[in-house]
Formats: C-alpha cells, structure tokens, sequence
C-alpha cells in the first residue's frame, strides 16, 4: 500500500512539474536588406535574395520572426502597375514557407511620405541613384512612401496591438530644440516633426496562459551621412529613451505624454531590432542610452567578443566594416535559455583588386567572389554560406530562447 501511495504521490508531482514549466520562445530577428515590393512580388524563384534568406531561416525551427526593411506596399508605389494594399508581409510567408506563423503585424513607416515621384508619378527604386537621393523624403528618408516598414509574425495567439506613428517628437521630449540642426539641403526641419522615422510597435500575444509585450522597433541611424547638421544621433537617442521609458517606466527626464503610458511594472516584454547605434560606441547619445539601460533591463549584446557584430559593409574585404546594430532586449522576469548572432565561416582569400594579379589555387571548397572597390573590381575565395549571407542582407540575424519565469 505504502508502494502505491508513493508512486501516485511521485506521479502526481511529476505531472505538477510539467504543467508548471514554461514554453521555450524561438525568437529570430532580421534586418534583411532592401526587401522592396517589386523585389517581394518577382517571386522567390526569380530573386537570389530570396533564395538566400529562405535557405538560412529554413535552419531554425523558430515562434516569432521580427522583420526590418521591408516595404509596406500601397497601391501605385513605386509604379501603377502594382495595386496591393499591406500583403508584402504575407506574400513573404508563402515564399519563405512559414504557415505556421499565422499572426501577424504589419504597418506602414513614416519613411519616404514625404518623397518626390518622377514626371510620371512613378517613384525612383534604387536609394543609392543620385535623382533619387535628390527626391528623397528629407525628414523621414526613403525614396518612395512606406519603404522601410517592420513586419513580424507569431505562432502564438495576438492579444492586442498597439502603434505610435504619428506620435509628436516634441510630445514625447518638449525641450526639444531642432534650430541647430538641419536636412541634407541646409533646410530647417519642421517642427511638428515625429519621433520614429518609422514608427514603434507593441503586439500583445499570449504565451502560457500569460501576456507576453513584443516590442518591434527599427531606430533611425546614428549616423550623419555627410550632413554635419544631421538629427540623426539627437533622434536615434530619443527613439531609445522612449524604448528605455516604455519599458521601465523612467529615462533621464519625466515623460508626460497624452494618452501613452509605459508598460505596467513585471509585465513581460522582449523587444527586438536593429537599434542603429553600437553598444560600445563611447560618444554616440544613443550608445549612452543602451549602456543605461542595460542596467536596469536585460539587454544580450552577444559575447563581447570580436564576432559580436550584426551589420558588415559590402564586399569581403580582409577587415570589412562591422558593427553591433541588433539587439534583443527582455524583462527581469524572463530567462534568456540561448542566444546567438548567426554567422557563417569568414574565412577567405584575396586575390586583390589589379586585373593582371597571379591568381592561386582555388582552394577546396571554396568559391569565388567579386566586388567593387570605387573604380576597380577586387576578388577573393571564400566559403559557399559566406556568399549566401552576404547575397542575404547587410545584417546577419539574431536568435534567442526563452521562458517566462
């Protein structure tokens, strides 16, 4: 009897302990590069970008896909022919096979509201042509309206959902003072200007029978881009103080904004995207903010080693440009069970950038590759996944697990 007893007793703890354990949260965010509506709607067999990115998330098993760079498409834009409203999110899903996450938020950035169309009301494609960049939006940069929008999908059931676009830059910091800065073209800014370029979103979705905030946010670059009176790095630093109050509740001065409040003390939140300034930049506002705030969140950064980079500049040189851009933030009360940059194998060769260098031998496995260095040609070997990333993105994606404590 007293045999039977401990087995229904050690059972019924068993079955305690696996209704109290949390589900594990396959999180993955990713700033792939440029994914405009024509690119989205040439379908994957015809786009090596496509193809590239759909090979690497086919390695994970993951719940949430967070999604920077991605057009929000309306009709007319950029040309007549294209008459969709919002389904470049979902035509993304069917390409990439992601039925399983169902949910979805999508809207559209403040980015290239404000951009000038050609002659014929078409809108100028390519962000890196001269007529483009001239007929940019100069507030909110983008060539054509809603070019760099977020979008994110969900295995989980959406509660709510909650967007700031239009929020009023001056309301969320009102000794704000704009008269020292100006745009590319030496033109005042507006004074009525928003905070986000983009905007900010927070998708309530339920994980465990609790209410769990994803908080999607692509910043405004802390860069000047050849504008020394740029606002970038005053506005990449707003941009994160208001990340830094929504989610604790307090930054470096008292926000009182109609109609917004932070969220609710323990709430569980994990908050995603690429934040455009770097953790250990010593003088950049924003980089200011992040250390701050790493205090009084949690905040992955990666290793700290010299791979914890998510942006790379273009080509494969030997010492390519590389930054920590992308950032995964999450609440006290949820335990971070894993968390990686996905990278691929850097190895590589140069051959140089003259026509007439000695080429060596191939070596195994490898492939070769090709980019331009201002007015020359330079190449290298390297490995076939190196090529892939690069054909993906200029940013490599985040991953982490979680539970919720």
């Amino acid at each position: 009897m007293k045999n039977l007893i401990s087995v229904i007793i050690m059972g019924c703890l068993s079955n305690m302990a696996l209704a109290n354990e949390s589900s594990t949260i396959k999180i993955m965010h990713y700033n792939i590069k440029e994914l405009d509506t024509v690119k989205i709607n040439s379908g994957i067999k015809d786009n090596d970008q496509f193809k590239a990115v759909k090979s690497i998330l086919d390695s994970y098993n993951i719940d949430i896909l967070s999604l920077n760079e991605i057009q929000y498409d309306l009709p007319s834009i950029p040309t007549k022919e294209y008459t969709s409203k919002g389904l470049n999110l979902d035509k993304l899903r069917n390409a990439f096979s992601l039925s399983s996450l169902s949910e979805e938020v999508f809207y559209p950035a403040n980015t290239g509201n404000n951009a000038k169309p050609m002659p014929n009301g078409d809108y100028y494609q390519n962000p890196g042509d001269a007529l483009a960049r001239a007929s940019a939006d100069r507030v909110n940069f983008g060539t054509m309206p809603s070019q760099y929008s977020t979008g994110a999908m969900f295995r989980f059931k959406k509660i709510n959902e909650t967007v700031f676009t239009d929020l009023k830059w001056k309301d969320f910091n009102p000794k704000l003072d704009l008269s020292k800065f100006a745009d590319a073209n030496g033109n005042s800014l507006p004074q009525n200007m928003e905070l986000f370029d983009k905007n900010f979103t927070d998708v309530t979705i339920e994980v465990d029978g609790k209410e769990l905030h994803i908080i999607l946010l692509h910043t405004v670059p802390a860069y000047h881009f050849g504008n020394m009176k740029s606002v970038n790095y005053k506005r990449n630093e707003d941009q994160l103080k208001f990340l830094e109050w929504y989610l604790t509740g307090t930054t470096d001065f008292k926000v009182n904004i109609k109609g917004i409040k932070p969220l609710k003390k323990n709430s569980y939140y994990v908050a995603v995207g690429d934040f455009n300034t770097s953790f250990h930049d010593p003088d950049k506002l924003g980089s200011i903010v992040l250390r701050r705030f790493y205090k009084k969140s949690k905040l992955w950064i990666g290793d700290n080693s010299k791979l914890s980079f998510t942006n790379e500049g273009d080509g494969y040189k030997k010492k390519p440009s590389r930054l920590m851009l992308d950032y995964i933030a999450y609440s006290q009360n949820i335990e971070m069970i894993n968390g990686k940059i996905i990278h691929p194998r850097f190895d590589n060769v140069q051959l140089g950038c003259k026509s007439n260098t000695e080429k060596p031998k191939k070596p195994k496995g490898m492939v070769e590759v090709s980019w331009r260095e201002r007015d020359k040609i330079c190449k290298a070997f390297v490995y076939p996944e190196y090529k892939l990333f690069k054909e993906a993105s200029d940013h490599y994606p985040i991953y982490g697990e979680f539970r919720l404590k």
